[in-house]
């Protein structure tokens, strides 16, 4: 069988994971698996570090066109990130007939149906299982393993940055700064981290699972995301005295009997026996219902050098079995068109319950003020919690509401936060059981 070469463009963390464990391993693979792979080309703009590298007999270059422009090179691995030369260069490797594996969770969740239809007219595949939780094989799930179901729901904790931060608020009682800056020494976060801790990044891997368990594509745009910069240690350990965590959580959730997919990205507060609850430090998990299997959790490192090389890899691997089989694309994703867009229920239509912390004076009648604007928007209480001992700051009331509509939720506090008892914002967090 004729060599089946690749092009890797970026050999950065993942990258280099890629090239380490696939030169280690790429004679076995031809044995074990019949499949006559070999890494042809590595383009990555650093000079040092394609001094540096153990290319494995590959050329190595500067210059991403020349795996363009080498016409034996049947797939391409884009591991650069972004999504302006990394979309540039996948829809020009598309255009060429090359089948594409991505990591690039923000270029598809953004520009997924133009890649995907871009691969669809070229009868090509792109493959991205590490885009999405990096070594836990849930894009292939999805796509493959689950094709049975009808996926009910997702809830996931799919950004290592982010639950490390709350592990150790939870753990240390720490502030949210102080535990950013140790996950910034300790390498889990950026220097830039908004687009972690802003949430950015868990919206763009839910945006692809909404897709994939909707069958329609889902906007990144149209996804409601919180992320966590306004959790406080004292909401941490107040959650705790409740018998609560705090996590940031991706939701998808399907009502048979509306069209509207509720896809969303925020903190939350799960119960302390929640499978969820105890998925700590980087660790990522998804859980998941069908309507077949009922509930499956996959649980691993969501990023890192050599969890999101294996996933990979193991995207390699297929694409080169279905060029060994002379089958173009084995798994249509003709769903993830812009023709086939799907509505997002509005954040304001989402009914459960909620975790509320109000700043207030202290005196007579405040409690039943609070309680008396709630119950007019239909908002019942299911406990109430008042704390001592913060008299610079005012006394924080706690209330844990009954099932209530946010678009009620949000009216309530508006006239809530109007009056003059109160001292600060209102610290609201929904409750997911």
């Amino acid at each position: 069988m004729q060599e089946i070469l690749i092009g890797i463009v970026g050999a950065g963390t993942v990258g280099g994971g890629v090239i380490k464990i696939l030169g280690r391993r790429i004679e076995n693979l031809r044995q074990e698996r019949g499949l006559p792979i070999r890494i042809a080309r590595i383009a990555d703009k650093d000079p040092k570090r394609r001094e540096q590298l153990a290319s494995f007999g590959a050329i190595c270059t500067a210059d991403a066109q020349d795996i363009l422009d080498d016409p034996e090179i049947r797939i391409v691995v884009e591991l650069v990130g972004g999504t302006t030369f990394a979309r540039e260069l996948v829809l020009a490797a598309l255009g060429r007939k090359k089948h594409v594996i991505t990591a690039n969770k923000a270029l598809l969740a953004e520009y997924g149906p133009q890649i995907f239809e871009a691969a669809a007219r070229e009868n090509v595949s792109v493959y991205f299982e590490a885009a999405v939780g990096g070594g836990m094989p849930i894009i292939k799930a999805l796509r493959e393993g689950l094709v049975a179901n009808n996926i009910l729901s997702i809830k996931t904790i799919i950004n290592g940055t982010c639950n490390y931060i709350l592990t150790k608020m939870s753990r240390e009682g720490v502030t949210f700064a102080a535990a950013l800056d140790e996950a910034q020494k300790k390498g889990f976060a950026e220097a830039d981290p908004a687009l972690d801790v802003g949430g950015g990044d868990s919206g763009h891997k839910v945006a692809i699972l909404a897709s994939l368990a909707g069958g329609g594509y889902v906007p990144f745009s149209s996804i409601s995301i919180e992320g966590i910069t306004a959790i406080g240690k004292d909401d941490i350990a107040f959650a705790a005295e409740l018998g609560y965590t705090i996590k940031l959580l991706g939701i998808i959730k399907k009502n048979g009997d509306d069209d509207a997919i509720d896809v969303r990205v925020h903190p939350a507060m799960l119960h302390a026996r929640h499978i969820l609850a105890s998925v700590s430090d980087v660790y990522n998990a998804v859980l998941l219902e069908g309507d077949a299997v009922g509930q499956i959790l996959l649980y691993g490192k969501g990023a890192g050098e050599l969890p999101t090389a294996s996933a990979v890899i193991s995207d390699i691997i297929d694409v080169a079995h279905n060029i060994s089989c002379r089958t173009g694309v084995r798994i249509p994703m003709l769903y993830y068109s812009s023709s086939r867009e799907m509505p997002v229920k509005p954040i304001e239509s989402i009914e459960g319950r909620y975790y509320l912390r109000f700043t207030v004076q202290d005196k007579p009648g405040v409690l039943a003020s609070i309680a008396g604007l709630l119950g007019d928007e239909g908002i019942s209480l299911a406990s109430v919690m008042q704390k001592e001992g913060f008299p610079q700051k005012g006394v924080p009331v706690i209330m844990l509401t009954h099932s209530a509509l946010e678009k009620n939720l949000r009216s309530a506090l508006t006239r809530i936060e109007a009056m003059h008892y109160i001292k600060d914002r209102t610290q609201v967090i929904r409750i997911e059981e």
